[in-house]
C-alpha cells in the first residue's frame, strides 16, 4: 500500500539535521531543514503521510530547539500542513491512514 511506503533517502538527509544541532553546528542544520523542505518534501505524494510524518519529525525538533518562537511557529506550520490536517481530512472522508494515531500525541 502506498500509505505505508516511506522515502529512505529523506528522512536520512532530515535526521541529519538534528543531528548536526546536537553537535553546535546549527547554521549547517538550518540550512538543510531548508533544502529538505524546499526540495524534498514537496516530492513526497500527499497521501504518503507516514514518509511526511518521518521526514518532518527530526525538522521539525530541530526548529524547535532554535528557542525561537519564530522556528517553533514554523515548526507546528510544517507539521500542521503536511501532517495533522491532511489526516484529518482523510480520517473526515472515511479514509483510514496509518499516520493518523501518531498525529493526536505530537501535537499535545
Amino acid at each position: 500500500m502506498k500509505e505505508y511506503a516511506t522515502d529512505q533517502c529523506s528522512d536520512m538527509v532530515a535526521a541529519s539535521t538534528f543531528w548536526l544541532h546536537h553537535f553546535g553546528r546549527n547554521d549547517e542544520a538550518l540550512q538543510l531543514c531548508d533544502q529538505v523542505v524546499d526540495t524534498m518534501l514537496p516530492e513526497i505524494e500527499a497521501t504518503e503521510l507516514v514518509s511526511k510524518l518521518n521526514t518532518l519529525t527530526p525538522i521539525c525538533r530541530t526548529l524547535a530547539h532554535q528557542r525561537e518562537t519564530s522556528a517553533a511557529e514554523k515548526a507546528l506550520g510544517l507539521y500542521r500542513t503536511h501532517v495533522s490536517d491532511p489526516a484529518t481530512l482523510a480520517c473526515a472522508g472515511g479514509k483510514v491512514r496509518p499516520a493518523l494515531g501518531m498525529c493526536v500525541p505530537i501535537m499535545i
